[in-house]
């Protein structure tokens, strides 16, 4: 692996751990104050952190495959195949988990963001199994960054969740 590309990986687990480390502060403050968390705050800040949590694993899983001495074709292949199962099933079973911590409708947003994952998880097929994008690096950062951007867009955009006391 180039080390360029070990570089940015490297660094970008460690702003992956920064998120978790975020999230883990303001749960902590949130108990400090008195104020637990409420269901549906709880499923946000668990996002964020399996989020961050996923974006170390895959950045640092590569640099180990690497060093480990895959090649770059089945580097590439292999870990766009294994971010792309996990673009696939994580956003299904948080879904399903958002239900049950908050029911009604899911706002628009989720949809969009949703959408921009599949298309993302799509990136990682092709990089995967065809060569389309001839094993790209360029294709699996993609899909690694915005594992960690959509949990900052949702921490964004919910922001104001975390500002309501639990009832």
């Amino acid at each position: 692996m180039d080390h360029l590309f070990s570089d940015f990986f490297l660094n970008f687990a460690q702003v992956a751990i920064g998120f978790v480390a975020f999230s883990t502060i303001a749960v902590v403050l949130r108990e400090m104050m008195g104020t637990p968390l409420d269901p549906y705050q709880t499923l946000l800040v668990r996002f964020v952190i399996e989020c961050g949590l996923t974006a170390t694993g895959f950045a640092l899983g590569v640099v180990l495959l690497a060093i480990v001495g895959f090649t770059p074709p089945t580097l590439w292949r292999v870990a766009s195949g294994a971010l792309g199962v996990f673009c696939f099933v994580y956003p299904i079973h948080y879904v399903k988990r958002r239900r049950r911590a908050k029911p009604g409708p899911i706002p628009p947003r989720a949809y969009i963001i949703f959408l921009l994952t599949m298309a993302i998880d799509a990136e990682l097929w092709l990089n995967a199994l065809t060569p389309i994008f001839h094993y790209s690096v360029g294709a699996y950062a993609i899909g690694l960054t915005w594992v960690l951007v959509q949990a900052g867009i949702i921490l964004l955009l919910t922001f104001g969740e975390f500002m309501k006391k639990a009832k």
